[in-house]
């Protein structure tokens, strides 16, 4: 059900990344439910070789990769560009994250057939007005894997994970195409804690520009 809304949100496309567990599906659900918006999520379960991959990386990383590619490019031919003028948009990944798995898990060869397949499909997505991302030590992201039902990601081998998380700290860093949102996660639950969402989205309606960060109550312009 929408809420009325007593903060104005101006940003029309919102992208929530951060590694597995992270909640950025959870959060990305209950944003695009609050904003009566738009939502567009990964489809991991949707991935023939990702559970080979957890077991197997080497033998299943680019055929894992290239799914992802092919599934991501296609959702975002519903980020409709008309739309974001009069509706907003949530989505639970950002398509430019390729460059974190592929340059982890793909050998030099593969990682440069990754990319001339990537430019053959001539791909140029929206960019995002915000994009959010959640961050939480490794030892949180495991617990909240193991606290869902049932799932492929319980295959994550742990020091796979710790690698991800910091691949993922690494790409944030440095990224600077879209005001960015860098949100300690393990501090924060906009999920069950009512009072912590609106605290986050209080704080997301104010990013413009730059990199802002979010600990809770405290937020820093760097």
């Amino acid at each position: 059900m929408p809420k009325i809304l007593p903060i104005k949100l101006e940003s029309k496309f919102i992208v929530i990344e951060g590694p597995v567990g992270s909640g950025k599906t959870s959060l990305a659900k209950k944003l695009a439910d609050y904003v009566d918006g738009k939502l567009i999520l990964e489809q991991p379960e949707e991935n023939p070789f990702l559970q080979n991959f957890y077991t197997d990386p080497r033998s299943n990383a680019l055929p894992t990769e290239l799914s992802f590619l092919f599934q991501r490019s296609k959702l975002l031919e519903q980020v409709n560009q008309e739309e974001l003028f009069s509706s907003i948009t949530v989505t639970d990944f950002l398509f430019d994250k390729d460059v974190i798995f592929s340059e982890m898990n793909l050998t030099i060869e593969e990682l440069e057939l990754f990319n001339k397949v990537k430019e053959s499909l001539h791909i140029k997505p929206q960019t995002p007005d915000l994009v959010i991302y959640l961050q939480a030590p490794v030892d949180v992201l495991i617990s909240r894997i193991k606290m869902r039902s049932s799932s492929v990601d319980e295959l994550i081998d742990p020091r796979y994970l710790e690698t991800l998380a910091d691949s993922y700290t690494k790409f944030f860093y440095h990224y600077d195409d879209a005001p960015l949102l860098v949100v300690n996660a393990e501090s924060i639950d906009p999920i069950h804690n009512n009072d912590h969402f609106e605290m986050l989205f209080k704080e997301l309606s104010s990013v413009k520009f730059g990199t802002h960060f979010f600990n809770n109550t405290a937020s820093v312009l760097r």
